[in-house]
């Protein structure tokens, strides 16, 4: 995020010449949305592998009262076995996302805006653990074997909010966006993997659903600068955080998105 901020920088220092081109955007403005997502942590809990209210996935299930699994891992380990330890820190990679923009001004200052984003965000940090049992005579004996949680889902969000820019002696005007926001998270992939064990995790959230979706809204605030490219297009760079509810992981009221984005509108 940090080198994505200095580009942004370096950017508007190589477009700053243009600045002189501007064009009235009272009116209908559209254009396509580009960004850098880093969703918030908190959703990752359902990916640990514990089962309870932050969990959508047993391990202890999975790996040992199943029978399939736990006679396959036994058999490949030619040991017995016991579930050592969970993922720890169970967080999201950061993501582009894509999508569209409207924005219609009332003033050269003022604008009602509606987002319609779409990103692909996959977990990391999901190594987790098991023991042989017939190895520990002591603590320097102890044979760990590791496996993995891998996650990926889409996220389809949805803003409608106000945008202001702020005028300045020059074309490249700072602004500050607040907005309302949906967001439709869908579990595109979850599997565990671990000796010759890989399974694809089927969970439902109905009785009729074999895949995991939920609905979440919260808000959003921005910043940036808005500056013209020519005299149609017009170039926006910021930063934004949203303040989601998703209702998944338990006891926690919001998770945090921060993104850098850029917008290209016309």
């Amino acid at each position: 995020m940090k080198g994505l901020s200095i580009s942004i920088v370096c950017l508007l220092f190589l477009v700053s010449p243009l600045a002189g081109l501007a064009q009235s955007r009272v009116g209908l403005n559209y254009g396509v949305h580009v960004g850098w997502l880093n969703v918030g942590k908190e959703e990752a809990q359902m990916y640990i592998g514990e089962y309870g209210v932050n969990s959508k996935i047993d391990l202890q299930y999975l790996l040992i009262e199943n029978e399939t699994n736990y006679t396959k891992l036994k058999e490949y380990y030619n040991d017995d076995f016991s579930l050592y330890e969970l993922p720890q820190k169970v967080a999201y990679k950061s993501t582009l996302s894509i999508g569209g923009t409207l924005q219609y001004y009332t003033t050269e200052t003022f604008a009602i805006f509606a987002n319609a984003i779409f990103a692909s965000p996959s977990i990391k940090n999901g190594t987790f653990s098991i023991k042989l049992q017939s190895k520990t005579g002591s603590l320097s004996n102890e044979v760990i074997e590791h496996g993995s949680i891998t996650a990926k889902e889409n996220r389809f969000n949805f803003e409608l909010g106000i945008h202001k820019a702020f005028k300045t002696k020059t074309n490249i005007l700072p602004y500050l966006e607040a907005a309302a926001c949906l967001s439709y998270l869908e579990v595109k992939s979850h599997e565990i993997s671990i000796g010759n064990v890989k399974q694809n995790i089927s969970y439902s959230n109905s009785q009729n659903s074999t895949t995991f979706s939920k609905c979440g809204f919260g808000g959003e605030i921005a910043g940036g600068v808005q500056l013209p490219l020519s005299e149609k297009f017009y170039l926006y760079a910021g930063m934004s955080v949203t303040a989601y509810k998703f209702n998944i992981v338990g006891q926690i009221p919001f998770s945090f998105a921060k993104a850098i984005d850029f917008k290209l509108l016309l």
